[in-house]
């Protein structure tokens, strides 16, 4: 009955986080940062990473974005009577995948092993969200995204040997994704 209790508690706080991002999209520095990725992939790498085991990761974060974007595009429509669906679909694509990126968040958190190189798929992810990266060129796209790559350096830190690594191969995932059709993926 407790369990029942705290899923029903994350799923109303996710329903009034996502009231709360529509809200802050009249907020000129905060309606930008929150119309990002990067933002979203810090959360749910915290809301992972910091779960008491693998299964948790995943439900709470599945039920984070569910009820996030449920509170954002009732409330949307609530406003304006309409709202993007192809949003809606990209956004909530995203959601159900959650579950699964959140299990290997939380393994490259708690994994001794997995630790030396499964954190570089999401700070990968930031980089290259904060970064635009060609072939000849190389410039910071977004100064916040690239802080919340720093917050996640800190968060799957273990030793400076295994951070090190971390970023050579998170440097290596960005280029992979700016360099091929992925990054149509993550720049929505």
């Amino acid at each position: 009955m407790q369990r029942i209790v705290v899923l029903v508690s994350w799923l109303v706080v996710s329903i009034l986080f996502g009231v709360l991002t529509k809200m802050l999209d009249f907020v000129p520095f905060l309606g930008d940062i929150f119309t990002r990725m990067g933002i979203w992939v810090l959360i749910a790498t915290c809301i992972a990473a910091y779960s008491q085991t693998a299964m948790r990761a995943a439900i709470h974060t599945l039920l984070f974005f569910l009820g996030m974007l449920t509170g954002y595009y009732l409330y949307s429509a609530h406003l304006f009577g309409v709202y993007s669906t192809n949003d809606m679909k990209y956004w909530g694509g995203i959601a159900v995948v959650t579950p699964f990126l959140a299990v290997m968040v939380w393994y490259a958190k708690h994994s001794r092993y997995l630790a030396n190189f499964l954190p570089a798929l999401p700070m990968g992810v930031m980089l290259s969200l904060a970064l635009g990266v060609g072939l000849f060129y190389f410039n910071v796209n977004y100064l916040e995204e690239l802080i919340m790559y720093v917050i996640l350096c800190v968060i799957f830190y273990r030793d400076p040997r295994q951070l090190s690594i971390v970023i050579i191969l998170s440097i290596m995932v960005t280029g992979v994704i700016e360099l091929t059709p992925l990054s149509w993926f993550f720049v929505f």
